[in-house]
């Protein structure tokens, strides 16, 4: 029975994997070619004065017009001088259309995007964050990705800038494995995770949605909660995926093991809220692999006769995940991240084991707001 059970999650994961990977080399790259669409660049800021001139700095270098597109930054009741410092560079930046806006309370990103969408004037809404950095061809690429594609809503890479060794290839790596499996869902026909980091929608078609797309009640989870909004209204074929690596967005990686955690944790908590079929199959058979190899690694521990079964697994593992690793690997530039993928197979599966059940029993702190389970 129990060798069933092995069999039959491991089957599962090889169905969900092979789907999303056969998505991912069904997306097509998108060249630039300078749509003229009206953009609102939405950015939610909290206490990141030490992130906001870069952010900023990087929006002001990109290559589409100026005259096309808006940049709004909702301060989120900051405690430091990060609202100051975007006055400033309005100040010194009189060429970019800078607003400022802020929210009286500190309430969380999903309020700082609803008060900023009511007031934006594009007719392409990008959201990033604060402590994110840009290529000149951001805006472009994603906007092209928008028209080409016929798209409602589009997701974006995104990737840690660069930082010390281990951040690069370990956390580096299992966020690489993440953006890779959102694209490849979307791709395949059955759109599950996106990053709110970069993405971007017809404000229109926003407009259209349920008054709740956000679902509110749940503390974190604008980027997923609001793809899955414009899924359900506009079918699946309406989203799609930047496959371009100009419209990719560098994010500042985790600064040590506990932020690491406590950021996975916040993910996983809004878990128990998804109703979307397709999403919660791929997360019980990745929650269900990464079991059983945990499993196996502390039996070998105890009885070092399980060492064949669990070197098995984790081969089978690696196997089935790494035509998808390394395409996307290729696609962002980070090819040396491709020989870590085996030794990185049994932390991840640790870890993934860890997150997926302590996230619906832990509460996390996120920037003064407690991530509470649903």
């Amino acid at each position: 029975m129990v060798g069933l059970t092995v069999v039959f999650f491991y089957l599962l994961y090889l169905a969900v994997i092979l789907t999303i990977t056969r998505g991912w080399f069904r997306l097509k790259p998108v060249k630039i070619t300078m749509m003229g669409l009206h953009v609102s660049v939405i950015i939610s800021a909290r206490n990141e004065a030490k992130n906001i001139i870069q952010c900023l700095s990087s929006i002001a270098r990109q290559s589409y017009p100026k005259e096309l597109f808006e940049v709004m930054v909702i301060d989120d009741a900051s405690e430091d001088d990060t609202p100051g410092l975007i006055s400033e560079f309005a100040i010194a930046n009189p060429q970019l259309n800078l607003k400022l806006l802020k929210l009286k309370k500190h309430s969380g990103k999903k309020a700082a995007l609803s008060l900023a969408l009511a007031q934006a004037s594009g007719e392409f809404a990008l959201t990033t964050d604060a402590d994110c950095t840009f290529g000149s061809d951001w805006i472009s690429a994603m906007v092209d990705t928008f028209v080409e594609k016929d798209a409602v809503f589009v997701a974006g890479p995104v990737d840690f800038k660069s930082g010390s060794l281990f951040a690069d290839l370990f956390p580096g790596l299992e966020y690489m494995s993440l953006i890779a499996s959102g694209a490849g869902a979307i791709g395949a026909g059955f759109p599950i995770m996106c990053n709110g980091a970069n993405m971007g929608f017809s404000i229109k078609h926003y407009n259209q949605l349920p008054e709740n797309a956000f679902r509110n009640q749940v503390a974190s989870g604008e980027d997923v909660f609001l793809m899955q909004a414009f899924k359900n209204r506009f079918g699946s074929s309406r989203i799609t995926f930047a496959r371009n690596s100009e419209a990719m967005v560098f994010t500042n990686p985790p600064e040590n093991i506990k932020n690491f955690l406590s950021q996975r944790l916040r993910w996983t908590s809004k878990s128990i809220a998804y109703r979307d079929l397709s999403t919660i199959i791929a997360a019980i058979s990745v929650l269900m692999i990464n079991l059983i190899i945990s499993i196996l690694m502390i039996a070998t521990i105890v009885n070092c006769n399980f060492w064949a079964p669990t070197l098995t697994m984790i081969g089978l593992k690696t196997i089935t995940d790494l035509p998808l690793l390394a395409a996307y690997a290729l696609f962002s530039g980070k090819s040396k991240r491709i020989a870590a993928i085996f030794p990185a197979e049994p932390l991840v599966a640790l870890i993934t084991t860890f997150t997926g059940f302590a996230g619906h029993f832990v509460n996390v702190n996120w920037k003064g707001i407690k991530i509470r389970n649903v």
